[in-house]
């Protein structure tokens, strides 16, 4: 055989490189819609900017879950108060900054009728609840193992934040983490609305 011909592959490892090539793409495309950082409406993923958004006033979609320490969380037994619901995993890191500033709401507007309740998605229970435990969380937080409640929300990427009314009504909605003075602002006219 001349050395200065190229040599041909068989069939086998053909279909092994482009079998690998093929993982290769893939992998690289699930990586950038997870990495992304987007703030866009359609994003998926991780969220890095925080933003309000609009939202369609509506009823809030009702679930039962069980918290992380065994308490039983139904949403509509919360009508009366105004709810704070922030959807996290541990594999985002902007929910690790914005988990302090839920807690420090979850302290300071306790007394204004106000719940905040985390809903951990998409993520693994035993590294959950290290999570709360690491960053001092004593607010009601659940695990939805149905992977169905952010689909009845819309959530687009995490974290993602709604707020509903002492109705029972989702009134606003925020994209990404919150800061403290953000959260403030988006509370503020639902905290001013005379309850009913």
């Amino acid at each position: 055989m001349d050395a200065t011909q190229p040599q041909r592959l068989t069939v086998p490892q053909l279909v092994a490189a482009i079998a690998g090539v093929a993982t290769l793409v893939a992998l690289i495309v699930v990586i950038g819609l997870v990495m992304r950082g987007g703030t866009e409406r359609s994003g998926l993923g991780i969220i890095s900017i925080g933003r309000a958004t609009d939202v369609r006033p509506r009823p809030a979609p009702d679930f039962v879950l069980t918290s992380f320490d065994g308490q039983r969380i139904q949403l509509s037994d919360y009508r009366g108060q105004i709810v704070v619901l922030n959807f996290w995993a541990t594999w985002c890191p902007p929910c690790r900054v914005e988990a302090p500033v839920l807690q420090r709401a979850a302290e300071r507007l306790e007394s204004a009728g106000v719940t905040i309740l985390g809903i951990d998605v998409w993520d693994d229970q035993a590294a959950a609840i290290e999570f709360l435990n690491e960053m001092g969380v004593t607010y009601l937080n659940a695990e939805d193992a149905t992977r169905l409640i952010p689909v009845e929300f819309g959530v687009t990427g995490l974290p993602e934040t709604f707020v509903i009314d002492r109705q029972g009504v989702l009134v606003r909605r925020w994209v990404g983490p919150l800061t403290d003075d953000e959260l403030d602002e988006l509370l503020e006219p639902v905290l001013a609305a005379a309850p009913a």
